[in-house]
């Protein structure tokens, strides 16, 4: 049985999160760089058809700015979720002490994209309801359906069902959840304008050149690149508190002990595991 297959505080949790990180530093960027690619390519090629002239109508000008605008939301979401995917099935192997690489990763995510993507703008709708109506729902909405993702990529269940199943996971730790949740936000922030700073202090003359095309498609790139450092942290977080989670419930360290000594787990394991894969 993993070692790593123990309950942990949120500390722990927490420093577990950027241990793994580092650790596998090469395999979450390479994760996180190929979609983060696929995405720059599509906003410079946006930026460069944009700098054309443009239309000399400004009402058919706006028209396509809008439609750019609105393919470029729908792939960065498909985006991010590919990446998230593949990050969380790398965190999976990871903790579980399988053995895992980027292209695995990548493979395993083909017939989750829907699905990540509809519980990722799902539980982000639900989140921006809930900052609306005073912020208190969104917080709480945050740690009860926070791992939602992580439910729907590593369980074969429907999108719809991740909800009820994160809440079923988080019943009395939902302001654990919460703390995991907006400390791993702050953290990332925190790295990504760090590495912000650092990026435009190697061209300062090209990040302050503002108005102009090679600035907008440097500042694409920097943006490109710390998203590439810093999307993977909050997967890992997530992923690790989802196991945790489910060791503290349901026994998942006996049950995946006995599955690997290739035993049934005994009927009251078994019940408790729920919807568990």
């Amino acid at each position: 049985m993993p070692a790593s297959l123990r309950p942990l505080t949120t500390g722990q949790l927490l420093d577990r999160t950027f241990q793994t990180y580092r650790q596998n530093f090469i395999l979450f960027a390479g994760i996180s760089a190929l979609p983060q690619a696929c995405l720059l390519v599509v906003q410079l090629a946006i930026l460069a058809f944009g700098n054309r002239g443009g239309s000399a109508n400004p009402i058919a000008a706006a028209g396509l700015a809008a439609i750019a605008g609105i393919c470029l939301l729908i792939i960065s979401l498909v985006v991010a979720s590919i990446a998230t995917a593949a990050t969380t099935f790398a965190v999976s192997d990871i903790h579980l002490e399988k053995a895992t690489s980027i292209i695995g990763c990548f493979a395993r995510v083909k017939g989750k994209i829907g699905r990540v993507v509809y519980t990722s703008l799902e539980l982000g709708a639900r989140i921006g309801v809930g900052f609306i109506l005073l912020i208190v729902p969104g917080v709480y909405w945050a740690g009860k359906f926070g791992l939602a993702v992580p439910a729907v990529v590593l369980e074969d269940i429907k999108a719809k069902q991740a909800f009820k199943r994160s809440a079923e996971l988080t019943k009395d730790a939902v302001g654990r959840i919460i703390t995991i949740y907006f400390l791993t936000w702050i953290l990332t922030v925190a790295i990504g304008l760090g590495f912000g700073i650092i990026l435009e202090a190697i061209a300062p003359s090209l990040s302050k050149t503002a108005g102009t095309v090679t600035a907008a498609a440097f500042n694409e790139i920097v943006a490109a690149a710390i998203n590439t450092i810093i999307t993977p942290v909050m997967a890992i977080a997530l992923t690790l508190a989802y196991y945790d989670q489910r060791v503290r419930k349901e026994a998942f360290d006996i049950e995946n002990m006995m599955s690997l000594l290739g035993e049934s787990p005994e009927p009251s394991t078994q019940a408790n595991a729920g919807t568990a894969f």
